[in-house]
Parts: C-alpha cells; structure tokens; sequence
C-alpha cells in the first residue's frame, strides 16, 4: 500500500533539489568533485542531484534507517561510484535511538521538536567520522554535505585538526531546536571561521531556526 502523505512528501523534495534548487549555490563545486560525502543522504535526492552534475564523483552515503538504506541499496549497489553506508555520523560509535518520523523521513532525529511531533523509535548504528574516512580510504574531501536534524553541532565538535584539513568545503543545514543549540552554533560559528575563509548564510523558507550554511577557501 502507497502511503500518500509521504509520497507527497517526496515529491515537495524533489522539486525543492530540482527545481528550485536549494543548493544551486554548490553547483560549481559539485561539477568539479571528486568526493563527496553526503549525511544524511534520506532517499538519495541530494546525491542524485550531484550525479546528474557529475557523474564521475565519488558519492558516500550514509543512512540510518534500515527502510530507506535498502531503498537506495536496491537501486544502487552495482553502482561503482557510489558507497553505501547504513549508519549515522555522531562524536563516538554507539548504538542509539532514533525518532524516525515514517511520513517525513527526512526529518527524524535524536531530539524531539516541532519537526518531528509524531515519531517511533529505531535502534541505528553511529559511527565517527574519522572511522568512516578510514573505512572509505579517501585524503581529499571536496564536499561535505551534512543534514543531520541538530546533530550537526555533536559531529562538526568531535572532528579533528586532521578531519578538517581534509574537508575542502561544506554545506550544512543548521537546526537550532532548543536554547541549548543556539547557544553552541555561537561557538561553533567562531570555530567554522577559523577553519573557513567565506562563510555564508542561506535563510530558510520555512523557518528562522533553520538555515543553510556554506562553508569554504
């Protein structure tokens, strides 16, 4: 049975990626990399965007929920250039749970919040991101894409001097959901501008506590 809330859902993505192209700002950096790693990859509209600017680009996907990880493993797993991951990027490899919205995947997250009101949980791997970047065996990342629903400010404070020499350039979408994470985007700002020459801010449609932000040389 077609759930016809969340094909609608789907569809409202595609033509946000597509169409209106969210992230039509990165499309130059896209045409031209190598590596990209895309988390919180949902049901591959990002990275099947990049594909179509580049076919040649090494993708690495990663997906915590097992539903949407073997969508994308049925579809894609004779495809060379892409490596498939069904876990979550978090500070340290645990198991946790997951509030996983069924009707909109893409927002499911570790915290509870406007966005995700009706949720069940799913025990999902974290991993880090140094294990990952050692597991895929890549020196050169031209592109991180991180949409991880507030989880951002846990991955992007864990990562180390080696991590951030390696990442040429990000995009991020940033969630503030509580004070707490007001307050840590804040800090995280400074350290971005260390770390980045050009910072810059994409104001959501949607929301003020929900913004994407670029970061790169």
């Amino acid at each position: 049975m077609v759930d016809t809330k969340q094909l609608k859902y789907e569809k409202a993505l595609e033509y946000e990626i597509f169409v209106k192209e969210e992230y039509g700002f990165a499309k130059e950096v896209i045409k031209k990399a190598n590596c990209i790693f895309d988390i919180w990859w949902h049901i591959w509209l990002f990275s099947k965007w990049c594909r179509v600017l580049n076919l040649d680009a090494n993708i690495y996907y990663f997906e915590p929920i097992k539903e949407n990880y073997q969508k994308a493993y049925n579809l894609l797993w004779d495809d060379k250039n892409i490596c498939l991951y069904n876990v979550w990027i978090a500070s340290e490899k645990r198991d946790w749970i997951l509030l996983y919205n069924s009707e909109k995947t893409m927002q499911s997250s570790q915290f509870s919040s406007f966005l995700n009101p009706d949720w069940k949980g799913e025990k999902v791997l974290f991993i880090r991101f140094q294990d990952v970047v050692k597991l895929a065996g890549v020196s050169d990342i031209d592109l991180v894409k991180i949409d991880i629903e507030g989880m951002e400010f846990e991955v992007l404070n864990s990562l180390t001097d080696d991590d951030w020499w390696i990442i040429k350039s990000l995009i991020i979408e940033i969630h503030l959901l509580s004070k707490e994470l007001e307050e840590q985007w804040i800090s995280l700002y400074k350290k971005l501008k260390e770390k980045f020459t050009i910072i810059e801010i994409i104001p959501s449609w949607y929301s003020d506590k929900i913004f994407l932000m670029r970061a790169y040389n």
